[in-house]
Formats: structure tokens, sequence, C-alpha cells
């Protein structure tokens, strides 16, 4: 269990790689070429991966099936829900209420999944939530922009669900980790292609030198290596505990954005930081 914890609270750290990535890439390359294009690299590199591991496999249609519909709810549906928010409300307040997805993760690994329900477990889960509240340093105005936070409150299902439900029982069906994020990544893929000529006339293509080499950094380090450590963590233990651990993503993020992007450490966020930890440290002394 102690491994499960340190590979899900590394993939925190990686997938935050990309987040913070995500703000100054966002100036030099065009929304859906940067979604479209962390895939495109995630693909390849799983499928070596897997190759070089001895793992690549495909036990059933219905395990390919899992992790083919994990990676079109999460990268696809997810992103684009995600998009319509940020457009529709405050990114602030997008990134609260998409933040909830381990909260979601653990609810729905108790009612679906049957895993045992521990209260530890929810406290950590709703911790997080608090902690995320916080750590995008200003209050929410849901009635001002309710369709947007709806959009938000949706991205924020999808992930925890995708992250969870389906990747879990395509791994217990027999998928490898790596094989799993091969198709997962191949579903995103072409499923944000498929849709791509529909929505560029509101994204039109747009990119540049430096958008490529952050879109490059964030599909390496925050999507292939995320993706690989987090799927590693939810084959070693339940998902409802490891769920809550995806909160730590956010507290990366933070760093990251102190360090490199010289944004600024204020107390709401130290107090969201404080959250957070709380809600890691009781699913680890509890695991």
């Amino acid at each position: 269990m102690a491994m499960a914890i340190l590979l899900a609270l590394a993939s925190g750290g990686t997938w935050a790689i990309g987040m913070t990535a995500a703000k100054p890439a966002l100036r030099h390359i065009d929304v859906l070429s940067y979604m479209l294009g962390r895939w495109l690299l995630v693909t390849p590199l799983a499928l070596i991966y897997a190759v070089a591991t001895g793992t690549l496999a495909f036990p059933s249609a219905f395990a390919v099936g899992l992790a083919a519909l994990a990676g079109f709810l999460d990268s696809t549906v997810g992103g684009l829900t995600y998009l319509l928010a940020m457009q529709r409300a405050p990114a602030y307040q997008t990134a609260t209420l998409a933040s909830t997805a381990p909260l979601w993760g653990v609810t729905t690994a108790i009612l679906i999944l049957g895993e045992p329900f521990r209260w530890e477990i929810l406290a950590a889960a709703v911790l997080v939530v608090f902690g995320a509240y916080f750590l995008v340093g200003r209050r929410m105005r849901i009635r001002e922009h309710a369709i947007g936070s709806l959009f938000g409150l949706l991205t924020g299902l999808l992930w925890g669900f995708a992250e969870t439900i389906p990747s879990k029982l395509a791994l217990q069906a027999g998928l490898s980790p790596a094989s799993l994020l091969f198709v997962f990544a191949g579903s995103g893929v072409v499923t944000i292609g498929l849709i791509t000529p529909f929505l560029r006339r509101w994204f039109p293509f747009r990119i540049d030198r430096r958008g490529v080499a952050l879109c490059v950094l964030a599909g390496v380090c925050g999507a292939f290596l995320g993706w690989s450590l987090w799927l590693s963590a939810l084959d070693l233990a339940p998902a409802s505990v490891i769920s809550p651990i995806r909160g730590s993503t956010l507290v990366f993020a933070l760093v990251y954005s102190v360090l490199f992007l010289r944004e600024r450490l204020t107390r709401r966020s130290l107090f969201g930081v404080l959250c957070v930890l709380g809600g890691v440290l009781l699913v680890s002394l509890r695991a």
C-alpha cells in the first residue's frame, strides 16, 4: 500500500508539470492543437513502454473497451467540458470545481466497485476539495457563472469517474498499466481528432516553437509519466484509497508556479496546501 501511495503522489507531481505548463503554453498554441498534441505524444511512448517492459497484451475486448472509454471520458469529454467551463466562468472557479475529482473518485469507487466505506477516506477527499478551494486564491461566484460552474463540476465528475471506475475495471480485467495507457491515449487521439474540425471555428489554428516545446513538456511529463504512475498505483491499491491523493496535484502546481512562473504565495493558498496535505496524510496513516 505504501508503494501505491508513493506512486500516486509522484503522479500528482508530474501531472502538475502539465498543469503549470498549460498556462504559458496556451499563449503560443491553440487549445485543440494542445489537447491533440499531448496525446499524440503519449500514444507512441506508451506503446514503446509496454513493448520494452514486455507487458503489451490485450486480454479481452471488454478490457480494451473500458480503457478506450476512460480515455474518451477523461481526455476528450472532460477536456471539452473544462474548456467550456473556462469560457463561461473564471479560471480559478473552474479549477476549484474540476478539483472535486477526488471526491467523485472515492464516491464512485464505493458505490460502483463495491469498495468498503471508510470515514477517514471520505474525510480525506473532503479535505482535498476544501483545500482546492483555498488554493485557487479567490472566492467563487456560482450564481453569476451558473453554466460555467455546471461545466466545471461536470469536469470534476468525469475526471474522477474515468480515473477510477473504467481504469480500475480494465486493470482487474487483465490489462497492464502500460497497455491501458496506450489504448487510453489512442482513444483520446481518435476522438479529439474527430471533434476538432467541428470546433475549429471557435479555436483557430495557432502555434509557434515555444508552444510546441511546452506541449512536448506537458505531454511527456504531465500526461505520459503522470498517467503511467497513476495507473501503476491504481493497480496496487483500492481506487477509493488513492483517489484523495490526486489532490496533491494542486499543491505541486502551486510550488511550480511559485518557483518557475514567479507567482505569489498567499496565506490563503498556504491554508489550502495544509488541507490537501492533511488529506494525503490521513490516507497514508490509515492505509
